[in-house]
């Protein structure tokens, strides 16, 4: 008798930790189900970001902040915010910049209501 019931219990208190565990998981990750980065390119004039927004159309502000990787250190080139209006699906987010051959780290973020939803480090060669 007393063995079914400390199981018993045990099994409530497993029960309710999953459950507590599922929903800070979902919580935690709920900004960032609704848009993701993907390809960062450069064209001779401009970093184009793609964007794709999963949700309905919306405001936010991306930012780049570039870095130059050469001479084994890392040396800011250029900060850009811009206020964009993204619309469902994939948006092209176009960052006016002249860049010199080498390489670069990017910084991007993504802010919405003076909130930051995250921020992504990418790679380029020029």
């Amino acid at each position: 008798m007393f063995w079914v019931s400390i199981t018993s219990n045990m099994s409530r208190i497993g029960v309710v930790t999953v459950l507590f565990l599922v929903l800070a998981v979902v919580v935690v990750s709920a900004g960032c189900l609704t848009y993701s980065i993907g390809t960062v390119s450069y064209d001779g004039s401009a970093v184009h970001v793609s964007v794709d927004n999963k949700q309905e159309a919306r405001d936010v502000a991306v930012q780049i902040t570039v870095f130059d990787l050469s001479g084994f250190k890392q040396v800011e080139v250029t900060k850009i915010v811009h206020s964009v209006h993204l619309h469902a699906g994939t948006n092209d987010v176009p960052f006016d910049v002249v860049l010199q051959p080498g390489s670069y780290r990017l910084f991007i973020y993504m802010m919405e209501d003076g909130e930051r939803l995250g921020c992504v480090i990418k790679n380029i060669e020029v």
